[in-house]
C-alpha cells in the first residue's frame, strides 16, 4: 500500500520502555501510515534496542543538529506522504487518536492539535510549573488572539504536508516548536482544530522540559503575534 500518512516520534536515551509504546503506535496506525523514530545518534541506547526488534519502523538518525526540534524537523524532511503526526516517545500520548488527527487533516485542517485543556481533555501528572505554563499560556492564546486550540504547546499533532512545505520551522527547543506552527497556522489564515486527549505524564527517564528554553521561545513567538495579526 502507498504511504500517504508519517508518524515521527523523537526519542532520546528512553531506554528498554520503549517498546511496548512503539508496539502501540504500531498497532493503531493504519497500513498507510509509516513510522519514522528519530535519534540523534546511533550512540543513543534507544538505537540498539529498537535495532534488535523487528518492528515496522523507521530509525533515523538525524545528522543536522540535536534536540527535539532539530529531530522532528529532520524527520519531516525525511518522511514520505502527504500528512505527518508528531508524538513523543515516552508514553504520555495516547497511541488511539493518531489516525483521528490524521483524519481531521485528510478533511482539510492544516493542523490538528490533541488539547489536554478542551472539554473532555486531561492533564495526568504532578502539576508542576510545567503543567501551569502549558495550560495557562494556551488559556492566554486562546482567549485574546482566538487561537483555535486551548493546547498550542503540546507537541502531539499532526500537520499538512502543505502547510509543512509553506512555513519554514525556526525553533531550535522542541517545546516551543508546536507553538510556532500553531502561530504561523493563525497568522497565514491556515484552519486549525483540537481533539481532547488524556496526556499522561512519562513512568520513566527523565523530563527534556527545559523551563529556560521554553519561556524566552514562547514570549519570542506571542511577539511575533502581536506586531503581525
Amino acid at each position: 500500500m502507498e504511504i500517504n500518512k508519517s508518524l515521527i516520534i523523537p526519542c532520546k536515551n528512553e531506554g528498554k520502555e520503549i517498546i511496548p509504546i512503539i508496539n502501540k503506535f504500531i498497532e493503531h496506525t493504519k497500513d498507510d501510515t509509516s513510522i519514522y523514530v528519530v535519534l540523534d545518534s546511533k550512540n543513543d541506547e534507544t538505537f540498539a534496542i529498537l535495532n534488535n526488534k523487528s518492528l515496522k519502523i523507521n530509525l533515523l538518525i538525524n545528522n543536522e543538529g540535536s534536540g527535539v526540534a532539530s529531530a522532528i524537523n529532520f524527520g519531516i524532511k525525511n518522511s514520505l506522504g502527504n500528512y505527518v503526526c508528531v508524538a513523543m516517545g515516552d508514553g504520555s500520548d495516547d497511541p488511539t487518536q493518531v489516525e483521528d488527527l490524521f483524519n481531521l487533516v485528510e478533511r482539510g485542517l492544516s493542523i490538528a492539535v490533541a488539547s489536554r485543556y478542551s472539554r473532555g481533555g486531561q492533564y495526568i501528572g504532578t502539576k508542576n510549573l510545567k503543567y501551569f505554563l502549558s495550560k495557562y499560556s494556551g488559556r492566554f492564546l486562546n482567549l485574546f488572539f482566538r487561537i483555535e486550540t486551548k493546547d498550542p504547546t503540546n507537541m502531539f499533532k499532526a500537520y499538512s504536508r502543505d502547510f509543512l512545505n509553506s512555513v519554514e520551522i525556526e525553533s531550535a527547543n522542541g517545546f516551543t516548536l508546536g507553538l510556532e506552527m500553531v502561530v504561523k497556522a493563525k497568522l497565514n489564515n491556515f484552519k486549525i482544530g483540537e481533539i481532547p486527549t488524556i496526556w499522561i505524564d512519562r513512568m520513566f527517564g527523565e523530563s527534556k522540559f527545559n523551563l529556560k528554553k521554553f519561556i524566552p521561545g514562547y514570549l519570542y513567538w506571542v511577539r511575533i503575534l502581536i506586531l503581525k495579526r
